[in-house]
């Protein structure tokens, strides 16, 4: 073998040993590409404290409820102001488990209290996915049901649902892949179904959303309607990116964004204008949303709901990464049969 060929067979067997290294080294590191880490980083302890005694501060003990916002302006009902209006869910269906971690005994009260009222008018059929109950994957349009309308300690208060059946309004969500909130939903419906595939799809819709230019919120079909971001889709797709760990290269943005807009009382703002300038008051749905992405109960609650579906898919991806090392050795080795094949055969035709 002359000097060239032995270098030229060198290189190709170097390069196709180089290859397979690689690929191994990916698939090792890598055997599924769809996740990632659990978050580092979080708020501060003070942080997380100050959103639980803003709810805190809204709490009924009468009715078991805690009230929609400090605001005083009024109600979408136009009858009592935001301040003696207490929403069962999603206020209070997401307050139960936001506050598990800082005041078990309120957080159980205001969870006997939902459970009532469900119990009497049915479940939301939307708001549950956050908490661990799966929803339909059909979304219908919403209707406010006024269920209590008194005077409770000289002041007049009303309980009311924010409720998504068939029933109450016959509308579907056909554009629901527009709204950030509706995607993250999905991701944790299909996640707690087994379906990690469907999972991924909402979750990816969603991160599509999110305003890279100012970097404050999801710029969805709501954003672009009403000129503001609904700041509680920052705590959803926290907590969604929590459950399923699916990799994103937003989640730290996210998180410092939603909690820039913690307000003097401890409260998340409800909204924001496009530029990330908070507006307005903050509330208990925005806040409670985002503490649940710190509920570590929550989160593996969430995470230990998928079916068997999910064992399944994980060993077919599995597979598929063996099949495809070995389809990587097989050219590989073909490379390396050629080149020497075509070597020899030239060192052949120059001996003749």
């Amino acid at each position: 073998m002359n000097k060239t060929g032995f270098v030229l067979t060198f290189f190709i067997v170097t390069m196709a040993i180089s290859l397979l290294e690689t690929f191994f080294i990916s698939s090792s590191t890598c055997p599924n590409q769809t996740h990632a880490p659990a978050l580092e980083v979080s708020p501060s302890d003070s942080r997380l404290e100050n959103a639980s005694l803003y709810l805190m501060s809204m709490y009924n003990p009468t009715l078991g409820l805690v009230a929609n916002s400090e605001d005083r302006g009024p109600n979408p009902l136009r009858v009592v102001p935001c301040n003696n209006t207490y929403w069962v869910y999603s206020d209070n269906l997401w307050a139960g488990w936001a506050l598990q971690p800082f005041n078990p005994n309120i957080a159980e009260n205001i969870t006997k209290t939902v459970e009532w009222y469900t119990a009497r008018y049915g479940r939301s059929m939307l708001f549950e996915a956050a908490v661990g109950e799966p929803i339909p994957t059909t979304i219908h349009a919403k209707k406010d049901i006024k269920v209590f309308g008194e005077v409770v300690n000289g002041s007049r208060v009303q309980i009311l649902l924010d409720r998504h059946q068939f029933v109450d309004n016959p509308g579907v969500f056909h554009d629901a892949e527009e709204y950030a909130d509706l995607c993250w939903y999905m991701t944790l419906n299909y996640w707690m179904m087994g379906d990690t595939g469907a999972s991924m799809h909402w979750f990816r819709t969603g991160e599509k959303m999110w305003n890279y230019t100012t970097q404050k919120g999801f710029y969805d079909k709501a954003a672009r309607t009403n000129g503001t971001y609904q700041n509680y889709k920052l705590g959803l797709f926290i907590l969604a990116q929590r459950v399923t760990q699916f990799d994103s290269n937003i989640t730290e943005d996210v998180e410092a964004a939603a909690w820039i807009y913690q307000n003097d009382l401890g409260g998340i703002t409800t909204l924001s204008w496009l530029d990330g300038s908070p507006y307005g008051t903050a509330n208990a749905e925005t806040t409670s949303a985002l503490l649940l992405a710190y509920n570590k109960e929550l989160i593996n609650r969430l995470r230990k709901r998928q079916t068997p579906a999910e064992s399944k898919l994980a060993a077919t991806i599995n597979e598929l990464n063996n099949i495809r090392n070995l389809m990587y050795i097989f050219i590989a080795t073909t490379i390396i049969f050629m080149a020497t094949t075509v070597y020899f055969a030239k060192r052949k035709l120059k001996s003749t």
